[in-house]
């Protein structure tokens, strides 16, 4: 018995030892991969925990290059077991309260690829797992908290399968909310699922779809959403090499035109209510525009329509040589039954012309936007 409890005693001071001598080597060893393969970065670990038989934890970790990136994380484990030490298996690694900040003001975001350092061979985790992540990148004035899992080959930086969760997204005045992802690289199939897309007063609900991925060709098919108290179905294909190639199919159904007015702004220069479907095709390159098609009509009863912007008017005057007190009259308070819209592009401007029918009469008008490409306004 006496033999046992001595037995014991050194047993219990020697895991004491291991715990105070080994977990400092275990945080150099940490710190010094890290430098290894983040380059010419200052890199600290605040302190580990040890569980022998399954997994291994560090905590406080920030990661910082001047002028290029700032990354903290709360806490990063590997998970393991004796199978998967003795045999060489990938292992399991999870992060939690990560935080990436972005500093990229003279470069471009895949240029940060080239300050890493990745080895080739085995994979070295099987899966990776980032909950509370918090993105943020300057130049971009984009913020992002999501929680991503993945099965991962970083030695040969491939993506087995992806299942990712985002609950904020930010950039550019665009907000979305609850992002879910699911893609199996093995088929490149997978869906997608938002809750909110937010820009300015302009809200999308409920979107849901499928999507493919072949190569640098995505598809996004099958997807519907609800926008301006109506729904749409869409398809799209999207390629991307020197430049974005891009082809969009849209339906849209009962779509709320005061909505619609309220939501871009556009109350002081036109007031209009009713309800519009129809459909609408866009392709094009990068900004420049190749094809853009739209056909739509209001449903029943109509609606009205109030026009207050005196420039128009006055255009509108001079073109088809109508008095403009005749004009500011007619268009005071339009009510019509029936509406016709088309959508075209030609010589680099949009053209929308318009078609309306009502107890008073019918209402043409055409609303030109010149030199206009994807990503800049109309002039």
């Amino acid at each position: 018995m006496r033999r046992l409890i001595i037995i014991l005693s050194v047993a219990c001071v020697f895991i004491l030892g291991v715990f105070i001598f080994v977990k400092p080597a275990i945080v150099t060893l940490a710190r010094r991969q890290l430098a290894n393969i983040f380059i010419q970065s200052q890199v600290s670990v605040g302190e580990c925990a040890f569980e022998p038989l399954r997994r291994i934890s560090f905590f406080d970790i920030e990661i910082k290059r001047q002028g290029a990136y700032d990354i903290k994380v709360k806490e990063a484990a590997i998970q393991y077991n004796l199978f998967s030490i003795f045999k060489a298996s990938p292992l399991k690694l999870s992060l939690k309260g990560s935080k990436v900040y972005l500093s990229t003001p003279k470069r471009q975001i895949r240029e940060l690829v080239s300050y890493l350092r990745l080895g080739r061979g085995a994979p070295i985790f099987r899966s990776v797992e980032v909950s509370d992540l918090i993105l943020d990148l300057n130049t971009l004035d984009l913020t992002l908290k999501a929680t991503l899992s993945s099965g991962v080959n970083l030695a040969e930086q491939s993506v087995d399968y992806l299942d990712s969760k985002i609950d904020t997204f930010k950039m550019f005045g665009v907000q979305l909310e609850n992002f879910f992802l699911k893609l199996d690289s093995a088929s490149g199939q997978g869906n997608f699922s938002i809750a909110q897309l937010k820009y300015d007063k302009l809200k999308v609900s409920d979107t849901k779809g499928k999507v493919r991925l072949e190569g640098k060709a995505l598809s996004l098919y099958g997807v519907s959403a609800r926008i301006l108290n109506g729904d749409i179905g869409a398809d799209m294909n999207l390629k991307i090499d020197k430049k974005a190639h891009y082809l969009v199919n849209l339906k849209c159904a009962g779509l709320d035109i005061e909505t619609f007015v309220r939501d871009f702004n556009f109350q002081e220069k036109f007031n209009m209510t009713g309800r519009l479907s129809g459909d609408l095709k866009l392709k094009g390159r990068g900004e420049q525009i190749e094809i853009l098609q739209g056909s739509f009509s209001t449903l029943p009863p109509g609606g009205t329509l109030v026009i207050m912007d005196t420039k128009f008017l006055e255009r509108m005057a001079h073109n088809t040589r109508q008095p403009l007190d005749l004009l500011v009259e007619s268009f005071k308070n339009y009510p019509y039954n029936t509406g016709l819209m088309s959508l075209g592009f030609e010589n680099g401007s949009v053209i929308l012309k318009i078609e309306l029918e009502g107890e008073a009469g019918k209402r043409n008008l055409n609303v030109i936007l010149h030199d206009f490409s994807v990503g800049k306004e109309g002039k």
